[in-house]
């Protein structure tokens, strides 16, 4: 969430920080609106004040006409609650502002190029998609999962299973080692941790939800893992808080139609190992670039060519300010694909989950920034070594970095090899 006092005080900036998002119609309206509500919410206090002022005076000299004032206080105390919870109902419509140094652009053509990594492999015979090799490896069978669940559901077997567990202690392991904590929390979630996190209002067509029990199925770590301190005041020494988490995510996909999304792409529940860390403001810059770091070195152990892409203003989140992704390459399919978004988020979702800190004893409380970034999701991270890895024979060779975990060796042969 925004702070209310820099909207009320400089709303031409936030106009025009919506506008470098390249915001709708609709979300620019919700600020003219906030800002009208606003304008009337205080005037309302005003008058609250002055009510509670006239019933003070009232009571002192035992005049009969008291009574008359409280419940005059009293539906103005109410108008200003209503007034308040509106107020506030705008305001969680309303994005983060982009980082200045975030490039400017409407569109991923103006996201910037950062680095590279890796050779792309070339191959001396067509090279096949992901969910091809799977199904001649007999370790992904999609049409038994679309029998079982609908289109878009993920049933791994054999191999493919272990590969799968694999890449996730690869990648648990890996982050244990940076120092973060490792957590396994609940996938149902409270509307309220997910709209402190920014997925609610603004994503509720892509949650899936359990009405009966007023609970959501997790889109991300990230809720879990940022809202876990929602509502407390932590002390400076506390900080940085580093935590990593290996969950399914649930997501509807309601907005990708058009979108590639055959195979492990793009699918209504994947398996994902997710960073988040709570930080001093002066710290979120180097934390973002930590993350970034830890991402890459998960590819780079596990071979994989990739690049990071600085995301323009129009391209950020909803809850960031500043965010990179890191695209891999998919041989098979001759493209690169998106494969772990970092970001910083600053004060926004520390603000909407009531989540402070005290930089110094006896300091007033303050707002922590809060980051968090995919390291990695099992399903793209598995489609680009099947991509990458395969060769002449059907075979697909899986790079060393994994022995620890999947054993020898390391080449998945075809099922009827």
């Amino acid at each position: 969430m925004l702070s209310e006092r820099w909207l009320r005080a400089q709303p031409e900036q936030a106009r025009e920080a919506l506008r470098r998002r390249h915001a709708d119609a609709e979300t620019l309206a919700a600020l003219d609106a906030w800002l009208a509500l606003d304008a009337e919410r205080r005037a309302a206090a005003t008058r609250f004040d002055a009510r509670a002022a006239e019933a003070r005076q009232l009571a002192a000299a035992h005049d009969p006409g008291q009574a008359q004032s409280r419940a005059e206080m009293k539906a103005t105390r109410r108008a200003l609650d209503a007034l308040a919870e509106r107020g506030r109902a705008l305001a969680l419509m309303l994005p983060n502002i982009p980082d200045p140094r975030a490039p400017d652009g409407a569109d991923a053509t103006a996201n910037r190029i950062v680095r590279e990594w890796g050779e792309r492999p070339s191959f001396d015979f067509a090279p096949q998609p992901h969910d091809v090799i799977g199904a001649r490896l007999g370790m992904l069978d999609l049409p038994r999962a679309t029998r079982m669940s609908g289109a878009r559901f993920p049933l791994l077997m054999g191999a493919g299973a272990r590969l799968a567990r694999a890449l996730a202690n690869l990648m648990l392991d890996s982050h244990r080692a940076e120092g973060y904590v490792e957590v396994a929390p609940p996938d149902l979630l409270l509307a309220e941790t997910l709209v402190g996190t920014g997925h609610l209002p603004k994503h509720a067509d892509d949650l899936f939800t359990l009405p009966a029990d007023s609970l959501y199925l997790s889109p991300t770590a990230e809720a879990q893992l940022t809202a876990l301190h929602a509502g407390e005041t932590l002390g400076a020494a506390t900080l940085p808080l580093r935590y990593t988490a290996f969950t399914q995510a649930y997501r509807r996909e309601a907005g990708s139609a058009g979108a590639r999304t055959h195979g492990l792409l793009r699918q209504r529940q994947f398996g994902k190992v997710e960073l988040a860390q709570i930080v001093a403001p002066e710290a979120s810059d180097a934390a973002l670039a930590a993350m970034v770091a830890s991402a890459e070195a998960l590819l780079r152990r596990l071979e994989l060519p990739y690049r990071v892409v600085e995301l323009c203003a129009g391209e950020l989140p909803f809850s960031a300010a500043r965010t990179f992704d890191l695209e891999v390459w998919l041989a098979g399919e001759g493209r690169y694909i998106e494969i772990s978004s970092v970001s910083d988020c600053g004060a926004f979702q520390a603000r909407r989950l009531s989540l402070r800190y005290r930089p110094r004893p006896g300091a007033p409380a303050a707002y922590p920034h809060t980051l968090n970034g995919s390291a990695l999701p099992i399903g793209r991270t598995l489609a680009a070594l099947l991509e990458c890895g395969q060769r002449a024979d059907g075979s697909v060779a899986l790079p060393a970095a994994l022995a620890p975990y999947c054993g020898a060796p390391l080449i998945l042969q075809p099922a009827n090899a």
